[in-house]
């Protein structure tokens, strides 16, 4: 198996190692991301510059550009030779839930390489923040690069998202001390909270107006405009995996488990073209 591993929080993030390591023992894995934090990215392309990159001592390649970037650059000129059988995005240092995907960089890498027609997964770490004062290490994340290891090993979903052009499937494991204590998996939809502070306003030491971006979630928000699964989903044979209707994806690591959104973009859906030809435009 050939995989390309990209993220948001840069090439030295501790997450990033943790998963080319543990997805080191499946196969033959490659490194390309950006050389610093390039979170809330999405998709962009670096389009009116150009991009350069550098390879570290562990065979990581640093490049100065977003996440979609790196996979574009990967995928199209560093390895354009290589046949990669998914791209894995990742592990991101906390949450990728609701509508939070389409800001993500870590997601938006992922969206890249699905675009082109690889399976990709996107994965973050739930729950434990900023780890250890501050001093995140790999081992903080090897509970989580496991249960993706176990992940493709274990069941199909490669073959699952080879059939489903434009998906994406968006992987938030919760942050627990060991994979006993996760009570394994659900597919859920994305849920949809408010923002607590959209934009806070503050004056920097020069007297100028200065603001800074938030998407941190209110506390015990209602859930709004969300879209349960079909209802005729049942459970299926596949270990560890349950089905469920109705179950968001903030919801399901909340309880404990993993959950997976099959998350599709690129879509004009029918209803909506109907609508819009009813009118009289």
């Amino acid at each position: 198996m050939k995989i390309l591993i990209s993220n948001d929080d840069g090439v030295y993030a501790p997450g990033l190692l943790a998963l080319s390591q543990a997805l080191s023992t499946i196969g033959e894995v490659v490194v390309v991301a950006p050389n610093e934090e390039q979170s809330g990215y999405a998709s962009a392309l670096s389009v009116s510059k150009p991009l350069h990159t550098h390879q570290l001592p562990s065979g990581f390649i640093a490049v100065n550009g977003s996440p979609a970037d790196c996979v574009h650059l990967a995928l199209h000129e560093l390895y354009r030779d290589v046949d990669f059988d998914c791209v894995i995005t990742g592990i991101n240092s906390g949450a990728n839930l609701g509508q939070d995907v389409m800001f993500s960089g870590t997601f938006g890498a992922a969206l890249t390489a699905q675009l082109l027609g690889i399976p990709a997964i996107a994965t973050s770490l739930v729950g434990g923040g900023v780890k250890n004062g501050g001093q995140e290490s790999a081992s903080d994340y090897q509970v989580a690069a496991n249960e993706i290891v176990k992940l493709l090993t274990d069941t199909s979903i490669l073959e699952f998202l080879k059939s489903l052009p434009y998906h994406v499937l968006n992987v938030n494991i919760p942050d627990m001390d060991s994979n006993s204590d996760i009570k394994g998996r659900k597919v859920t939809s994305l849920g949809h909270k408010q923002i607590a502070e959209p934009v806070r306003h503050m004056i920097d030491p020069r007297g100028r107006d200065a603001y800074w971006l938030s998407l941190r979630k209110c506390k015990n928000s209602k859930h709004k405009n969300e879209r349960p699964l079909d209802s005729s989903a049942k459970s299926t044979n596949q270990k560890n995996v349950v089905l469920t209707s109705g179950m968001t994806d903030d919801q399901a690591v909340a309880a404990g488990y993993i959950s997976l959104s099959p998350v599709r973009l690129h879509h004009t859906p029918a209803g909506a073209l109907d609508k819009l030809l009813a009118l009289d435009l």
